[in-house]
């Protein structure tokens, strides 16, 4: 079950990183309306493509977990990004590119 969790977490991430608008992943970390679309649209997608392809029917405990699970990865991967961009290790590269005000 570890495995699965993890391919359809990540399955299920890069789905939510195509959507186009993108989201927006404060929003939804902290919950709205979106989320729970969300949820019912790509919780159902994972259920019919995991059917389709690998003919294993997906439980409802696993697709939930690896939603959740891959919101938190989007999210945690989005706050390190921001990080990294003001972190003092990043100024030089700022300077290099003129970027810098």
């Amino acid at each position: 079950m570890k495995d699965k969790l993890a391919d359809v977490t990540f399955w299920l991430a890069v789905e939510i990183s195509k959507s186009d608008p993108p989201v927006n992943l404060d929003e939804i970390y902290q919950g709205s309306l979106e989320l729970d679309y969300l949820y019912q649209v790509l919780t159902n997608r994972a259920q019919s493509h995991w059917l389709s392809t690998y003919k294993e029917e997906l439980t409802p405990v696993l697709v939930n977990n690896a939603f959740f699970r891959a919101i938190a990865f989007l999210y945690d991967r989005k706050v390190e990004y921001e990080r990294a961009r003001s972190a003092k290790e990043t100024i030089w590269v700022k300077d290099l590119l003129h970027l810098q005000m």
